[in-house]
């Protein structure tokens, strides 16, 4: 079939589907925006592929599942807005300082001492992480912990992952 008489044909049809659709589904602005939508598909669809056995019941069913994805996306959308809306959103933040319970954390023994001490002044102390590693590698620390082995010293790259034996916990040193 040529591009105008699929026009025609489409011309002759959009009406009928769109008919069929309001009596089915009762709602006009949403039934007419499917119906375009399933014609422009057929304009793509048909000359490529060929107009079907039944035009009229191929356009009715593209519409129609356009029409429903339409109603479905628009229902789940208010549900999510509904929801959104009824969320209870806490009146007042308790004045709780939760400093000591974030310290804590910070020096959880399954962290290595390193990794604790680092942790712990960046959360608690507000350091930046380039503050951080300027002290563990210009060595101040190393004034008041003992480190079993510099931070500098310690492997990198796939010498790193090999197993390693088990470090003695830092220490406080009077120095």
């Amino acid at each position: 079939m040529t591009a105008p008489a699929i026009e025609d044909l489409l011309r002759e049809l959009t009406p009928q589907v769109l008919g069929t659709l309001v009596r089915r589904h009762g709602r006009f602005e949403g039934c007419e925006d499917a119906v375009q939508e399933a014609v422009l598909a057929a304009t793509v669809q048909w000359p490529a592929e060929g107009v079907p056995d039944n035009p009229r019941g191929w356009l009715v069913t593209v519409a129609s599942r356009r029409l429903i994805d339409q109603m479905r996306s628009d229902h789940a959308r208010r549900e999510r807005e509904s929801a959104t809306a009824t969320e209870v959103v806490p009146e007042d933040v308790p004045d709780t300082d939760d400093t000591l319970v974030l310290l804590f954390l910070c020096c959880h023994p399954t962290l290595t001492a390193a990794s604790q001490t680092a942790l712990t002044l960046r959360a608690v102390g507000g350091l930046t992480t380039a503050e951080i590693a300027r002290a563990f590698l210009s060595g101040c620390l190393r004034h008041t912990w003992h480190w079993p082995a510099g931070m500098a010293e310690r492997p990198a790259g796939p010498e790193a992952w090999r197993a390693r034996p088990a470090r003695p916990p830092l220490q406080w040193s009077r120095r």
